[in-house]
């Protein structure tokens, strides 16, 4: 026989799960990974790239043509190549790509964290040429 299992929010966000009267706190990687936004995967057009302290791709999403230009971290896919060279070519601008967009670190040039919750692309796929 299954039993039923009740979900109940606690006050800080996670889930606790009691079956059959038991009662387990969650793992801590269980908890950390809770914690961790959701990444999500969206189709973007590339407006540019630019590099200091950090390097970042500026886009908009592709629904949205008309919105507000967004920046991410890239270090990842194609970034890498345009991390190096500090510039992104100019080719690139206006192409279309799929992107996966969670949450990093932002750093100054000295190392010390400015930001722990900028958008962060750890993936990048740039769409073929049509």
């Amino acid at each position: 026989m299954i039993h039923p299992v009740n979900i109940a929010l606690t006050a800080i966000g996670f889930l606790a799960l009691t079956a059959c009267g038991v009662e387990e706190a969650p793992a801590a990687d269980a908890v950390a990974d809770a914690a961790k936004p959701a990444q999500q995967s969206q189709r973007i057009t590339i407006n540019g790239f630019e590099c200091g302290d950090n390097c970042y791709l500026d886009y908009r999403p592709l629904a949205e043509p008309d919105s507000e230009p967004q920046s991410a971290l890239c270090s990842v896919g194609p970034c890498a190549d345009w991390f190096e060279e500090q510039a992104m070519p100019e080719e690139f601008a206006g192409r279309s790509a799929t992107v996966t967009i969670g949450i990093g670190q932002q750093y100054d040039n000295e190392g010390n964290v400015m930001s722990d919750g900028f958008p962060l692309i750890t993936s990048l796929t740039l769409d073929p040429l049509q």
